[in-house]
This record gives structure tokens, sequence and C-alpha cells, in this order.
């Protein structure tokens, strides 16, 4: 994006990213779609306050502007409030303490339930270090799922809206959002009845990955048997593959086994 867009925008920019007052943060929208600043709109999915960027979804569904929605969904992460200062470590420290220690003459703790303790002490610390790296890891930005939602109010009756939810399914890197993605495509028969007249053989086979569920795999089997692409077609073995996996019929399925050689 060009420098000069972000100085010509900075005031919009502000608004939209402080997202506090929602008469600016309307007004500010408003101007970026009137000047068509689908670029900047889209930086600003990422970034942005989850206020700010509920009101773009929002106002780019209601303009049938989809673009901008997937970067969103396929790359937004969840803006978290910093944590408070904790101690150095999970845990850890020492297991008996200084005070106490044995007095002059009394009978000290025997060196192997010393060394149990510390063994025990220390499996506990890793455990809580692995069950805090974890808790990091997942994102649980609920933008993304706003924005999935959202086109799918639409999908029967945009064919853009179709392609963008196509795309989330297929190249968003967060797990959960490609699954919402690839559900709301593959539950929705006219949806899929629309990309399988298209010959998509990929992208249905893709949605029915990306989903995670066995009765989408099915609904598409179902759907590339009934409309198998021609043999000389990139996709058909990889049509046959699917139908041999997951057809219901086992009678259709030693018929796609039989195309395919074995």
């Amino acid at each position: 994006m060009n420098p000069q867009t972000m100085i010509d925008w900075s005031v919009q920019i502000e608004s939209m990213m402080e997202g506090t007052l929602e008469k600016l943060v309307r007004d500010a929208l408003d101007e970026l779609i009137a000047a068509e600043q689908w670029e900047l709109i889209s930086h600003l999915m990422l970034t942005g306050p989850e206020f700010s960027v509920r009101r773009m979804t929002t106002a780019l569904v209601g303009k049938g502007i989809f673009d901008p929605l997937v970067a969103g969904a396929c790359l937004r992460r969840e803006i978290r409030r910093s944590a408070p200062a904790g101690p150095a470590r999970l845990g850890g420290g020492a297991i008996f303490r200084d005070f106490e220690a044995p007095a002059e003459g009394e009978a000290a703790i025997p060196d192997h339930i010393l060394e149990e303790a510390e063994a025990i002490s220390r499996a506990a610390d890793q455990s809580r270090r692995i069950a805090a790296r974890r808790e990091a890891q997942l994102d649980r930005d609920p933008v993304r799922q706003h924005i999935v939602d959202s086109l799918a109010d639409v999908l029967n009756t945009s064919e853009p809206a179709m392609e963008a939810m196509i795309a989330i399914a297929r190249c968003s890197v967060f797990e959960e959002t490609a699954r919402l993605a690839a559900m709301k495509l593959g539950n929705n028969k006219i949806v899929m009845g629309r990309i399988s007249r298209a010959g998509r053989v990929a992208d249905m086979i893709a949605v029915g990955e990306a989903s995670g569920s066995q009765a989408v795999h099915t609904m598409i089997a179902r759907t590339l048997a009934q409309s198998m692409p021609d043999s000389s077609h990139p996709s058909y073995r990889a049509a046959l593959e699917h139908v041999a996996a997951h057809h219901p019929q086992e009678n259709v399925k030693r018929a796609a086994l039989k195309a395919l050689g074995r």
C-alpha cells in the first residue's frame, strides 16, 4: 500500500483504531467506503478493535463488498489485553524452606524424600508451563466467526459471498474458522449445487476436508457421484477417490474403485 494513503487517511484511521465513539467510527468508515479504499480497509480488518471491525463487516456485507472480509477471517488474530505481571516462574521454589530445616540434634528429612518431593514439584511446574503455552496458542477472536456468520446470511443470493466463504474455508490459518466456513458451505444444498454445476471438484473436496464432518463428506460424495467430471478432467481421479472413500453405498464405492483400477 502506498504510504501516502496512510497520510491521506490518517484521521479516519485514528478514529477506526480507537473505536470508542460510534459516530466517529461510522463517519470514518463511510468515507473510506465512498473512496473505495478496500486495501486500507483490509488492513484495518486485521488490526482494528472488535467494535470497529464488526461495524466494518456489517457495512461491507450490506454493500456487497466481500474481499476485505476474507483477509480478516483468514489472518486476524485475537487482540488480547496484557496479563498482569506475575511471578517469574510458574510454581517452583524450594519445597522445604529454611525455617523448616531441622534444629541441631534433630533428625533431618531423608535425602530420598527430598529428591522425590523436588521431582514432583518439577513435574507439576512443567505441566503448568505446557498448559499455559497451549492456552496462549489458542486464538478465540470473535470477529472471525462474526465475518463467517455474516457471509452465511447472504450465501444463497450472492455468488461473491460464496467465493469469499470458499476462500476462507480453504485458506484461513485458524482451523476452527476454516471448519466453520466449510460447514456453512457444506450444509447449504443450494451453494453446493452451484459449485457442483460449475465443475469445481477441487473446491468441493477442499470444503469437505476443512469441515472435518463425515456428513459433509458424504453429501459431497453423493453430489460427485451424480455429476462425475469427464475422465480427461484434472480432478477426475480426485473425485473418484472421494466417492470411493465417503459414498454411503457400497456398490457406488466399488464402481469408483474399479474406475481407479483397484
